[in-house]
Formats: structure tokens, sequence, C-alpha cells
């Protein structure tokens, strides 16, 4: 916990760094929730929370990984970026080469963080594990957001996208 909040304030002590808080949830009602927070010089500048239905844990937490990254990387002069996620399972996909079927999810962010990356030599992402248990104040914001949030699933299934998607092709074969 030293070493990562050693890690946010250098963050947001450098004019172009930004910290992103990214953490998703599924609630029993099967309504994925993502959520982020961006902080730049010591304060949120933008919250997002993205809901979604049939997905699994690990596709909800690449939605708060995807989104938060893309809005980050929008913002003019930032340079380093660190993202705190519970999940760095999902964080690794992004930079997998090999075939998954999260593919589809993350070939457009990885292929945003190429062109960030690319983009400028100083040009930096971090990523750091926060466990929830551990209750680390500024990911405890997120994760209360994403358990607080109040959503009716649209319909009811206990079968995420990726897993209907398969059956669908071992029928087909």
């Amino acid at each position: 916990m030293q070493s990562l909040n050693l890690a946010f304030r250098s963050s947001q002590v450098n004019h172009n760094s930004a910290a992103v808080i990214a953490d998703g949830g599924i609630k029993k009602s099967h309504v994925a929730i993502a959520a982020a927070h961006i902080w730049v010089n010591n304060s949120v500048i933008k919250q997002l929370q993205v809901h979604s239905i049939n997905v699994t844990s690990i596709e909800v937490e690449l939605m708060a990984i995807h989104t938060s990254f893309i809005l980050t990387m929008e913002i003019d002069n930032i340079h380093d970026i660190t993202v705190t996620t519970d999940s760095i399972a999902a964080a690794r996909k992004i930079l997998e080469s090999k075939v998954d079927p999260f593919q589809s999810m993350f070939i457009p962010l990885a292929s945003a963080v190429k062109t960030f990356l690319s983009k400028n030599g100083r040009n930096k992402i971090h990523f750091w594990y926060c466990p929830s248990r551990a209750e680390w104040p500024k990911y405890k914001l997120v994760d209360d957001q994403v358990k607080a949030s109040l959503c009716a699933p649209i319909f009811l299934s206990k079968e995420s996208y990726l897993f209907s998607k398969k059956k669908e092709c071992n029928s087909t074969l």
C-alpha cells in the first residue's frame, strides 16, 4: 500500500501524468457495472460509469479499463498514465498477442495504447494491483460506486455473451 500511495502521489505531482482507478462488478441481477475515476493534479477530472448485461467479470473489468484509457489518452499533454485495478488479469489481456475470445474487445484498446506509446517517447503506462479488501481510499471510492449503482436488468440470463457465442460456435461445429 505504501508503494501504491507513492506511485499515486508521484502521478499527481507531475502535470503531465494522470491516474486511472478502474473497477467493475456484476450485480445479482446480472447487470455489470464498470466505473473509473481519472485523477489529474490531485482531483478527479472525469468519472465514468458504464452498464452492461450478459458479460463476465473479466469483460466488465476490461470495459472499465478500456473506457477510462480512451478518455485519459484524449487529455492534452498527458504522457504518463498510472492505472490501478483489482484485476491485473484483465490488464494483461490488453497486452497479450495470443488468440483469445476477448480479442474483439481489446484490439481497439491495444491499438490506442500502441498509438499513445508511439506518439511520444516520453509516453508511459504503469499498472498497479489493488485488491478490494485492502480498502485503499482512492480505490474504495470507485469500488463503492460500483457496489452502490442501482440498475435493473433488461432481461434475465445467467449466460455471458461470450459463453452464448461459444455454445453457438460449438453447435455449428
